[in-house]
């Protein structure tokens, strides 16, 4: 058996895919743009309505509710919902869900002054967001269907991921931007409109698939796809472990970004300020990505808990309350080590048989989206009790207590042989 895996690994291609050979790929480059527009708006309009409730309310905690409930949804619409990727056209999915968000975000923009009430807002979110679940799920399934070729998987993969914490960085930037000069409700008409952009590109460049599920296959319930998803992930040591430590991960990648807002204003900083300390982490993210994305794919896979442990560290230097200047690095360079996620998600995708795909890659992100809500709520609560540098040390230490437990349950020989397979020429 080693000498077949040793077999299996030398055959591995020693140079890893290109963003450029990715992008090679028409498909690819619709939902590369795509991706892009919607996010940069979907940023932007977070921003400004967290902005708007933190200064109606002067919470924290009720500001990153903001951040918070644009997950709730995707706890059901993940889980549950991610199974319609496998059950119709995954363009079907895509399509309509970017139809319903450009319409609701543009009522939440109508409504967006001064006597709507903030619950009202949130709600409005909330019914967007849940649409935004099993786009994303549709959407991550069907890359492996464009980008056939596991290197160009990989990059292409690699890329969206870089491009997704880049997206943050521009459209928080942006939300500072807007904030300062024309306000929060021209946030919220951006991200109507880069919806309709979506949909224009994917319906143009995306070719049609018919659902991945054979149509003779005995229909089932939403919920049995569910604990079919359940059981896949949680019977393979490799999926599980992948996909725990994923769960495990939101803990010490949201928190920073949770207080951000709060932080700089503890520090006497503006909201500009505090935009900027949000958009430092997924700035080092960006950079992350990219430099492991330059790795083979055997490389990426064994870095994934040293990178774990490493987003961990600069984040326990916050315990000192360092001034904003200071504190931008700290978080900057925790953001570096987040590159782990590119292979992390990659493995999980391609280790999925493709028929099931959407009920794994739900489930996963409906796991991370539920502690990603929870770490948002959490953080903000224990600023508001204590101070944001409080709350993001603790988020620190109890990170590097959860991916030690990950580092000694590790199943290694499991992960290495279902990376060997899904990553052969």
């Amino acid at each position: 058996m080693s000498a077949a895996l040793s077999a299996e690994h030398v055959a591995l291609p020693d140079r890893p895919g290109t963003y450029r050979e990715s992008l090679r790929n028409r498909e690819f480059r619709g939902l590369v743009i795509a991706q892009v527009t919607s996010e940069w708006g979907d940023h932007i309009a977070r921003v400004a309505l967290a902005s708007i409730v933190l200064r109606r309310t002067d919470s924290a905690f009720l500001a990153v509710l903001a951040f918070a409930v644009s997950f709730v949804p995707a706890v059901f619409g993940s889980a549950v919902l991610g199974s319609l990727a496998d059950r119709l056209p995954r363009k079907v999915i895509l399509l309509g869900c970017d139809l319903a968000r450009l319409l609701i975000v543009a009522l939440l923009a109508a409504l967006a002054v001064s006597s709507t009430p903030v619950w009202v807002l949130l709600v409005l979110l909330l019914v967007a967001e849940s649409f935004t679940a099993p786009f994303e799920v549709a959407q991550r399934s069907v890359v492996p269907d464009v980008l056939t070729d596991p290197k160009h998987y990989l990059a292409g993969n690699s890329l969206m991921r870089f491009l997704s914490q880049l997206d943050q960085v521009i459209g928080i930037a942006l939300a500072g931007v807007i904030l300062l000069a024309i306000g929060e409700r021209w946030g919220l008409l951006l991200n109507a409109s880069t919806f309709a952009v979506s949909f224009l590109v994917i319906a143009v460049t995306l070719r049609w698939r018919p659902a991945p599920r054979d149509a003779a296959e005995p229909t089932t319930s939403l919920l049995t796809d569910l604990r079919a998803g359940w059981r896949l992930v949680f019977d393979d040591p490799a999926l599980r472990a992948l996909v725990v430590l994923g769960w495990s991960a939101s803990v010490f990648l949201i928190a920073p970004e949770a207080v951000a807002l709060a932080y700089a204003r503890a520090d006497g900083a503006s909201a500009a300020i505090g935009a900027a300390l949000m958009a430092s982490v997924p700035a080092g993210a960006a950079i992350g990505a990219y430099l492991v994305g330059r790795l083979g794919p055997m490389r990426q896979v064994r870095a994934i808990v040293p990178l774990a442990v490493l987003t961990c560290l600069p984040l326990l230097g916050t315990a000192l309350s360092p001034p904003w200047e200071v504190a931008i690095v700290l978080w900057f360079a925790s953001g570096l080590g987040q590159g782990f996620m590119v292979p992390l998600i990659a493995t999980v995708n391609l280790v999925s048989p493709a028929k099931f795909r959407g009920r794994v890659i739900g489930l996963a992100a409906a796991g991370f989206s539920a502690t990603t809500a929870s770490t948002y709520l959490l953080s903000g609560l224990v600023a508001d009790l204590t101070s944001p540098a409080v709350a993001v040390t603790v988020a620190a230490v109890l990170g590097l207590g959860l991916v030690g437990v990950a580092h000694r349950t590790w199943p290694r020989a499991a992960i290495r042989r279902a990376a060997t397979r899904v990553y052969s020429s």
